[in-house]
């Protein structure tokens, strides 16, 4: 029996099933019970019952009785552990073993060490699944099986790729599996290989290379629906999507996150669903949907109630904490970021660590926390180096320009520093770094603060020209988003549905639903003005605007240029769509913008 095969061998299995009838048919109810167990595992657990229900009604010589109940005990081990049912998945793995001999299936030991990944992935249990995997490469390099082979040695560098906790011995261990890689191997065609192949090279892209990553992401990802590995294929359009996101790139990111949603919804399977919701989160949190945000996210942390802490709950954890920080929530983002950092460190997810710190002290910047800033920042910048992440240096260099900014006591100035202050010098590097990887756009928040920078450095034309290209930015922004309204309208209705029962083939694979329809007319993403539009030089503008404050009074209370104070009621100006001083005051008083009672 194959390790995974294609959709059109199921659909001739299922046919033989049909028509075959007493012992002929033990053997094509576990077969496709197996090949069913990641695509449809409902469906396999049904054959299953069957399978266990007709066994006793035939006399079967112990090795072959051996044979299928190993393989039966496994299929049920990884459709409980899907299911979060881990008591029961350690049962089926452990009577699994006990019929490996006498047994003529020669693979179900490597089998039951693949098994075995699954369920300690699930629980978190990261030594366990790598030592396992391990195993099962030893197992399956004795035997001539190229399909079983490729998959555990790409999936073993998959795997050491997307921690790399150990720079040392865990490298070692990575170069040794590559030596004798399945793409030198006579299996270097087989899909079911390529799929963890394809994902072995990108998540270590990840913070490098988003969009090559991105583009091995969505290859893997079709590949794994191809021969049933449903869990990877959701797995890996996710990542996709997050690459995407890392670029800016809103609309091709909602793209790739509902390829996999509504598939991951009908699996049932809580660590997959509670991923899923976490990623509705996330793209709802870019295209600036903050309460939908923060919903998805809280029913993500209830779904995941059922999956050991690990790394898909720190996910969740470090999404709802960048949530609460777009809705100005900032300590409690503080707060729930340290418990994401906490199981990132635990589990030596150091990419996701290296990132979450280098946000963390941006947000402890902004709070006054300096000091607990740059010690989150060391660390952050400690693992950028050492591992390569360069997106993160991005976030490194915005976090340093909001300390520098924030900072009551005078911060020694960078070395070789060109800029009137230290906060544009960093935000600068910041955009520098950003444009220097391919297919990155820069954010119109990072072009904004470049603006307002330059405006309290009294040098104007950068801040218009800053504040020029934020505005174009931010165009563009709101028209991918538009243009993208559909799958905006999918996430909005995907955190809300309830479970559905699986939609399934004559065998039982699962198939995607239709999208709800498209409005005829499409709501405009700009809504009316909120009290975080403005920035903060713009509401103490607003507020002495409210009080008949000249231009040049203006300017002298705040400690600045008459220019720049013309720069700031420009963008009053534009942001409360007003065409003079009184309507401006009008406009922000009528949308609850102006908080004095002038």
């Amino acid at each position: 029996m194959k390790y995974a095969e294609s959709d059109a061998h199921l659909e001739g299995l299922a046919q033989s099933l049909e028509l075959a009838s007493g012992r002929a048919r033990l053997p094509l109810l576990l077969e496709l019970a197996w090949h069913l167990r990641q695509r449809d595992s409902l469906r396999a657990e049904q054959l299953l019952a069957e399978f266990w229900r007709w066994l006793p009604c035939h006399r079967l010589p112990l090795a072959e009785l051996n044979a299928l109940s190993a393989r039966a005990a496994l299929t049920a081990c990884e459709t409980a552990a899907l299911f979060c049912r881990f008591e029961d998945a350690q049962a089926w793995l452990d009577q699994a073993r006990a019929h490996l001999s006498p047994n003529p299936d020669v693979y179900a030991a490597g089998d039951a060490c693949l098994a075995e990944v699954l369920l300690r992935k699930l629980k978190g249990q990261r030594n366990e699944e790598i030592a396992s995997l391990e195993a099962a490469v030893r197992l399956f390099d004795a035997l001539p099986d190229a399909q079983r082979r490729g998959v555990a040695r790409s999936l073993l560098r998959c795997e050491l790729g997307l921690y790399l906790a150990n720079p040392g011995a865990e490298a070692e261990r990575l170069a040794n599996s590559t030596q004798a890689g399945p793409l030198a191997s006579e299996g270097q065609e087989d899909p079911a290989v390529l799929v963890y192949e394809l994902a072995s090279r990108a998540f270590p892209l990840c913070l490098r290379e988003p969009a090559e990553a991105a583009s091995l992401f969505l290859a893997s990802g079709a590949l794994a629906l191809e021969v049933g590995f449903l869990r990877f294929h959701c797995v890996a359009m996710m990542n996709a999507s997050n690459a995407c996101l890392e670029l800016g790139d809103l609309e091709r990111a909602a793209q790739c996150f509902e390829a996999a949603a509504q598939r991951a919804r009908q699996t049932q399977w809580p660590a997959l669903m509670g991923m899923t919701q976490s990623q509705v989160g996330r793209v709802l949190r870019h295209l600036g949907r903050g309460p939908e945000s923060l919903q998805a996210l809280n029913e993500a942390l209830v779904q995941l109630r059922a999956v050991p802490p690990g790394l898909i709950t720190a996910f969740a954890c470090s999404e709802l904490a960048f949530a609460l920080r777009a809705v100005d929530r900032m300590q409690e983002s503080v707060d729930v970021m340290w418990e994401a950092i906490q199981l990132y460190r635990d589990g030596k997810h150091m990419c996701n660590l290296a990132l979450a710190l280098a946000r963390q002290a941006k947000a402890l910047a902004q709070l006054g926390q300096i000091e607990a800033a740059l010690q989150a920042l060391d660390e952050a910048k400690a693992l950028t180096e050492h591992y390569g992440y360069d997106t993160v240096k991005v976030d490194i260099s915005e976090a340093l320009a909001e300390v520098h900014r924030r900072s009551r006591q005078q911060l020694p100035a960078p070395p070789n520093m060109t800029a009137p202050t230290a906060t544009i010098h960093f935000a600068q590097t910041a955009l520098d770094r950003g444009m220097g990887i391919d297919g990155w756009r820069p954010p119109p928040a990072l072009l904004d603060y470049l603006a307002e920078a330059w405006a309290e450095a009294d040098h104007m034309a950068q801040a218009y020209d800053y504040s020029r290209r934020a505005r174009q930015a931010q165009r563009q922004e709101s028209s991918l988003a538009l243009k993208d309204s559909r799958a905006l309208l999918h996430l909005l209705g995907y955190h809300k549905a309830e479970p559905v029962s699986s939609g399934a083939s004559a065998y039982g694979a699962v198939s995607a639903p239709a999208l709800p329809p498209a409005p005829r007319d499409l709501p405009r993403r700009r809504a009316e003005p909120e009290n975080d539009l403005l920035t903060r030089k713009e509401q103490e503008v607003l507020a002495l605007l409210a009080l008949n404050y000249s231009n040049k009074e203006i300017a002298q209370a705040l400690g600045v240029s008459a220019e720049t104070v013309k720069w700031h009621l420009k963008g009053l100006y534009g942001k409360l769509e007003a065409g003079s001083r009184r309507h401006a005051v009008t406009r922000a008083r009528s949308l609850g913008v102006l908080q004095i009672g002038a």
